[in-house]
């Protein structure tokens, strides 16, 4: 009996062990065990204890020997490292404040009378105000009540900035651009004059009142000649600029106008535009430009000869020798006189050259292209 209910024990035990062993491998065991892992890894005391561990681990850390000396090498290198800059700084600021210090006491220190030797001073380009001046020599002759500079005294020139004004001038020479004389100019000039007629005419009253009348005559021409501006004579023996248009040299013989710096016998500026008038070369003259500039010749504001600035020339409508020349794109059906020319605009291999009129529209072809 026992020997059976040994056998049944052991029959069941397989059994159960088959059926575990079945259940535990339909089981996902390492799920579980990271699942569960992870809700112990997620729970709040496990992060209090893990800080908790490592706050008591630093706590009892001995930093020494070979810990130490790695720290004093970082340190040292880097201080070494920076050293210069530390210097830099360390001067700049010493500097700065010397420059402070010594500004201070420059701008409060009092240099007692006689105190600084007069040769220490730098007295080049030194300058000051009149006005820190007093108990000086002073110019009756003189004074001063101008702003700014008015009169300016150099080696060879006295220059006046503004009017000046004086009760007589005297000098070798005046040169103006402008003159305006009074009346006792004239009065002055009339009495010249009559002082210059000979004593012996002064005896015979009529020529003396024909060479007075005629005096007035002159001085009264020359006023208004002086009021009006106009000359009927004007002979410049050097160089002139007249109304800031026309320019005239003895030295290279040579006209300009809008210009001073004319290049031939007759040079015309118009803005950009230059035209010359000149010699070529030996025995032959030059009408046109002397730089990079096309030039159109025409009437009635219309062009008809331009030159371009390689040499070539476009003529639009020539007539030579009564003859018109012109172009046509095919025979032409214009009237023209008996004669005329028209050049084909677009030759080709079997068409003529161009078209000459025979009689009114009449055209006769001419010259095939073979």
């Amino acid at each position: 009996m026992d020997k059976i209910q040994e056998a049944v024990n052991e029959q069941v035990n397989e059994l159960l062990k088959q059926r575990v062993g079945e259940a535990v491998q339909q089981l996902d065991i390492t799920a579980a065990v990271n699942k569960y892992l992870q809700t112990r890894l997620d729970n709040p005391n496990f992060r209090q204890f893990v800080g908790k561990q490592v706050l008591e681990s630093v706590e009892g850390l001995n930093v020494s020997g070979q810990t130490l000396k790695l720290i004093d090498t970082k340190v040292n290198n880097t201080i070494n490292s920076q050293v210069t800059t530390i210097q830099k700084i360390v001067r700049d600021r010493v500097d700065q404040i010397l420059t402070q210090t010594i500004e201070q006491l420059v701008h409060s220190f009092s240099f007692p009378e006689a105190s600084i030797n007069p040769s220490s001073i730098k007295w080049k380009d030194f300058k000051f105000d009149i006005s820190l001046v007093s108990g000086g020599h002073t110019h009756k002759g003189l004074e001063d009540l101008a702003h700014k500079v008015e009169l300016t005294i150099l080696d060879d020139n006295v220059v006046v900035e503004n009017n000046f004004i004086t009760k007589q001038v005297k000098a070798d020479s005046i040169a103006t651009n402008e003159l305006s004389v009074g009346q006792g100019f004239w009065n002055e000039i009339e009495t010249l004059v009559r002082r210059s007629i000979p004593v012996h005419e002064s005896f015979d009253s009529k020529p003396l009142e024909d060479k007075l009348t005629n005096l007035q005559q002159e001085v009264n021409e020359v006023r208004v000649q002086s009021k009006t501006r106009h000359l009927k004579e004007l002979e410049v023996s050097g160089e002139s600029l007249l109304s800031d248009v026309l320019y005239t040299t003895p030295g290279n013989k040579r006209v300009g106008i809008n210009t001073m710096d004319p290049s031939d016998a007759l040079t015309v500026w118009d803005q950009e535009a230059e035209v010359v008038i000149g010699k070529h070369q030996a025995q032959e003259g030059y009408i046109g430009t002397r730089r990079g500039q096309a030039l159109n010749i025409g009437s009635n504001n219309k062009v008809g000869i331009k030159i371009n600035t390689d040499g070539s020339v476009n003529i639009d409508k020539l007539n030579l020798f009564g003859k018109t020349i012109g172009v046509s794109d095919g025979i032409p059906g214009d009237a023209a006189k008996r004669g005329d020319i028209r050049l084909n605009r677009q030759p080709d291999v079997g068409k003529p050259i161009g078209w000459v009129c025979v009689d009114g529209i009449r055209w006769s072809s001419f010259g095939i292209i073979e």
